[in-house]
């Protein structure tokens, strides 16, 4: 079973151009919307793992900070300008390799019971790993990398700043965005009640102007048999008694 790496989270090959990981995380984004975050944790853990990838390779001094600490690490399929020399290092069976291969044992194992449980979870927890690893390796080359490792610890502490910056910013934008949208569906709401209204007020109206023409042509009825019964009593008066009124 292969194993996780950033990449990979991102559906990415090792050697992606930095535009390909921005379009990558952009997808994911527009794929992990804050409706779909909010209604699944699994979806929720699987987003924060893409946006913890994305921040770690979209700088160029984190991510050759990564491929060089993965690649340390004996994980293949990541191409970096520091190599591991087997000779160098007095042949495979030194305590810094058996160590990197106990690690990458207990990660292969993790990681497949990880697999079997859950698919979002494994992604996540692979990056812990990952980032541990990573951690683990700065430790046993702090004493002769003190300066590099003094400039990577501050591009590193640089960049969650920056991540935290972005991630407040988002949140303030989210914010705005819904009272944007909760204001847009107050004036929607009101412009439909008060289409109703002017509904109810026309449907009022026309029901009093049917009401008034009723009115009058019942009046005009009872008028026009006021007058024929008037004009049949004068023919009978005429008939009887030969003048109209009797």
């Amino acid at each position: 079973m292969a194993i996780k790496t950033l990449y990979s989270i991102l559906g990415l090959e090792p050697q992606a151009s930095y535009e390909d990981i921005e379009a990558a995380f952009m997808r994911y984004k527009l794929q992990y919307s804050r409706t779909v975050t909010d209604a699944s944790e699994d979806a929720r853990n699987r987003f924060q793992a893409i946006q913890q990838a994305y921040t770690t390779l979209r700088d160029p001094d984190t991510r050759a900070m990564y491929d060089q600490r993965i690649s340390r690490a004996g994980i293949k399929g990541v191409t970096t300008s520091t190599t591991i020399n087997a000779a160098e290092d007095g042949g495979w069976m030194t305590t810094r390799n058996i160590l990197v291969a106990g690690v990458i044992v207990i990660l292969v194992s993790g990681m497949w019971w990880y697999h079997a449980r859950e698919k979002a979870r494994q992604e996540a927890e692979t990056v812990q790993r990952l980032l541990r690893i990573a951690e683990e390796e700065k430790k046993r080359q702090a004493e002769i990398e003190a300066q590099q490792e003094a400039r990577r610890q501050a591009v590193f502490e640089a960049q969650q700043a920056q991540q935290e910056f972005n991630r407040e910013r988002q949140l303030r934008s989210e914010a705005q965005q819904s009272v944007r949208q909760v204001d847009a569906n107050l004036r929607n709401a009101q412009q439909q009640a008060d289409a109703d209204r002017r509904r109810e007020l026309a449907e009022r109206d026309r029901v009093a102007r049917q009401d008034q023409y009723a009115r009058q042509q019942t009046e005009r009825d009872a008028q026009n048999r006021l007058q024929r019964e008037k004009a049949q009593l004068r023919q009978i008066c005429m008939d009887r008694y030969r003048r109209p009124d009797c």
